[in-house]
């Protein structure tokens, strides 16, 4: 199956935001100020990796929006399903 350009570059970026988020995994060990909640952050390793690397890509997309693409000027160019003839 082909990526789109526009699908390849959200596809980098949430792989990205994903190392990002085991990264911090693995530095937030150290961190005492999560002691609290580290008997928490053990038993769901996997839904806090994920909520963090949800959060991080949620924030990449609002600070660096994706290009419009090649897409956007289509559907610029058709009305309804129909293009014109040229």
């Amino acid at each position: 199956m082909e990526l789109k350009p526009d699908q390849k570059t959200a596809a980098a970026r949430l792989i990205l935001c994903g190392g990002l988020a085991a990264v911090l995994w693995g530095a937030a060990a150290k961190f005492p100020g999560l002691e609290p909640y580290r008997p928490w952050l053990e038993e769901h390793k996997l839904e806090a990796g994920a909520a963090t690397a949800a959060a991080l890509f949620g924030l990449s997309l609002l600070l660096f929006p994706l290009p419009e693409g090649e897409r956007a000027q289509k559907e610029q160019d058709t009305c309804c399903g129909y293009s014109p003839v040229a």
